[in-house]
């Protein structure tokens, strides 16, 4: 008996998700900075050490794609509330023995509870290589683990993400207590408060974009005064090749399509089936 067509397309709509995982996906490696490190030890903690404090920072060779090089340039586009960026740590956990080229990205509370809620938003810009910075590149396929994402009891945080800069879909970490919300064409994703590792996966999520050459990040949070003095650094590290998980997605919860089908979505995907089942007849 022929399936109607509603479950056909519900069947087609779920293959379309899952070929989320069967993309080429180009690694992206932030290791070969342009600006030198200017900085060491940000906000007096251990990670890096060393970091770059400018708001826009240049890479070189970030990926290739049809035998052509990529660089990459990330740009803070603003602050909110009492907070402000530190800076940026190129090359993020080698010095740990984990595989190269993660970008960390590190912003601090100023201490001011006047406006507790805040954070930086950043946008990640792709150009045709070659160090000029020109022309904006089009990626194809690719996608960022996102870690160190977990908050403390005393201060929550979020990473929003834009549907419109390519987000195609997302995988959270199973026990991370990471939890993800829709609005308004955006993606956050809230940490769950678990203090978790600053160089494993255990606290981290996967976003997957496509055919876009700007990613913009809003990360931001709130700090109460219970937080320990001294302890209001905000960090969180991009790993744009999976090489922390030795490019597995094993341990992750399922593929989140974005935006998720609707029943309008569906109702039309049926007709759709509808129509191309009684065309493939009268051929």
């Amino acid at each position: 008996m022929p399936r109607p067509p509603y479950a056909s397309a519900v069947h087609l709509l779920v293959a379309l998700s899952s070929s989320a995982f069967a993309q080429n996906y180009l690694p992206l490696d932030f290791s070969q900075n342009v600006q030198p490190n200017n900085g060491i030890y940000p906000n007096m903690s251990t990670l890096g050490p060393e970091y770059y404090s400018g708001t826009s920072f240049d890479f070189v060779n970030v990926t290739t794609q049809n035998g052509q090089s990529i660089d990459a340039r990330v740009t803070i586009l603003g602050s909110q509330g009492s907070y402000e960026f530190v800076g940026w740590i190129p090359d993020y956990n080698s010095a740990a023995g984990q595989p190269d080229g993660d970008l960390g990205v590190y912003y601090r509370h100023t201490g001011s509870f006047a406006q507790p809620t805040g954070g930086i938003a950043y946008m990640m810009t792709f150009y045709a290589g070659g160090g000029t910075f020109t022309q904006q590149a089009v990626l194809s396929d690719f996608r960022l683990l996102i870690y160190d994402h977990d908050g403390e009891p005393g201060q929550s945080e979020s990473i929003r993400t834009y549907l419109g800069n390519g987000l195609m879909g997302y995988q959270i970490r199973n026990g991370s207590n990471i939890s993800a919300s829709r609005a308004d064409g955006t993606v956050t994703f809230d940490a769950g408060g678990l203090n978790l590792s600053e160089t494993g996966p255990e606290g981290s999520f996967i976003a997957y974009y496509s055919n876009t050459s700007q990613v913009r990040f809003d990360m931001f949070g709130t700090t109460l005064p219970s937080n320990p003095a001294g302890n209001n650094g905000m960090f969180a590290a991009f790993d744009g090749d999976l090489s922390l998980t030795g490019g597995q997605t094993s341990g992750f919860g399922s593929f989140i399509a974005v935006p998720e089908p609707t029943s309008s979505t569906l109702l039309a995907a049926a007709v759709s089936a509808g129509l191309l089942r009684r065309v493939r007849q009268r051929a």
